[in-house]
């Protein structure tokens, strides 16, 4: 992605490449994450990546709200209507593009769980909290469910869509007192939440739908600062234009200094409720300033496009799949109780890392083309 012409190309007002750049680092991070828990395998380049990647939840709840709130944004900078998409129309196109995949992934971890321990009441509670994206609100089905443990995130996206069609256009016509609202809910609730740390009751608290306002925030504000810059006429000019790409740059460099610092905290959930909103800002700069310098060719722009349709699918799937292969097949090949990575076996740790990476994006591509693409083309009529 670079600005290499005199005369830069026109900025993708409506999807810009650096969304899908985040995107795709965002799910990397947390896949990363989840993969370095079961194999232990890193390079020190990137370890504080691995440590610190549960936060590319945060990354993408946040652009979650930038690309959902940018049509607004948009219609508000270029002063024309806001869109008028009725609350009954939003909420059954989020339905149709979440539920399919996800529901195929649970139907996977349900068979798990059935195979692992049988069919019991605890599991038919746990199994409608997922069916309802619910989960989240129930200890049991949280922190101790049986079934699909990454789909918690579900639970904030839906409570975040059941309020977006007020929120929107709330935002579009008032923005710094909503904008505003949204940061002291966070803030509030980020408080009382903090005086629970170092109880049970913490682990419940630090990833509920209050503690991701600000983090909303940070995200339609992106949206309105992007739009109101991507359409002056500065856009045309190479000067301003690296400018934003050199400040992208600065801004990746300070998401990266974040993610060491989370990385290597001592009390790490509790540094990661503090520091949410620094996190959510430096993602949110990368995103707005390489957003506004650059405009990749198009080749490079399909491949980003491509990855990012990929993210979803891989995020359902790449946490159970590996946690499936170790414990379930003992994947790579291993004895007894102990996981090799415990006993300092570096050879299985290599092996492992690129085994579960390996079945990942297999398995991520199967579910993208086999049931997510085919479904969205038949409910929208449309290529995925």
């Amino acid at each position: 992605m670079g600005v290499l012409s005199r005369t830069p190309a026109p900025i993708d007002c409506d999807r810009p490449a650096s969304a899908d750049f985040l995107r795709v680092l965002a799910a990397w991070a947390v896949g990363a994450f989840h993969i370095w828990q079961q194999s232990w395998y890193s390079r020190p380049a990137a370890e504080h990546w691995l440590r610190a990647g549960s936060v590319g939840v945060d990354f993408l709840v946040m652009l979650s709200a930038f690309c959902l709130f940018l049509p607004w944004a948009n219609a508000a900078a270029q002063g024309r209507p806001l869109p008028q998409t009725r609350p009954a129309e939003f909420y059954r196109r989020r339905v149709a593009r979440l539920l399919p995949a996800y529901y195929a992934s649970l139907l996977f971890s349900l068979a798990l769980a059935v195979y692992r321990s049988g069919w019991s009441r605890a599991l038919a509670v746990d199994l409608f909290t997922h069916l309802t994206l619910t989960q989240q609100l129930f200890p049991a089905c949280y922190i101790g469910t049986q079934l699909n443990a990454v789909s918690w995130t579900l639970t904030v996206f839906a409570l975040f869509y059941l309020v977006f069609p007020l929120l929107a256009p709330l935002c579009a016509k008032h923005p710094l007192p909503t904008l505003g609202a949204l940061c002291l809910v966070q803030a509030g609730y980020s408080q009382w939440a903090l005086h629970q740390y170092g109880t049970g009751e913490y682990a419940l608290l630090f990833n509920q739908f209050p503690a991701f306002c600000g983090v909303l925030a940070v995200g339609m504000a992106a949206a309105l600062i992007f739009a109101e810059l991507a359409h002056g006429s500065w856009t045309v000019r190479f000067a301003p234009r690296a400018a934003c790409t050199a400040l992208g740059v600065a801004a990746f460099v300070w998401l990266d200094r974040c993610m060491r610092l989370q990385a290597w905290a001592a009390e790490y959930q509790q540094f990661q409720l503090i520091n949410r909103m620094p996190l959510a800002l430096a993602a949110a700069a990368m995103l707005v300033c390489f957003g506004l310098g650059l405009t990749p060719p198009a080749p490079a722009r399909r491949l980003l496009r491509g990855l990012a349709a990929l993210t979803y699918s891989f995020y359902l799937w790449h946490q159970m799949l590996t946690v499936f292969l170790k414990y379930d097949l003992h994947l790579p090949a291993w004895q007894g109780v102990t996981p090799p990575n415990q006993l300092g076996d570096k050879v299985w740790m290599q092996q492992a890392h690129a085994l579960y990476w390996t079945a990942a994006i297999a398995v991520t591509l199967a579910a993208y083309y086999g049931v997510e693409k085919p479904i969205a083309k038949r409910l929208h009529g449309k290529k995925g």
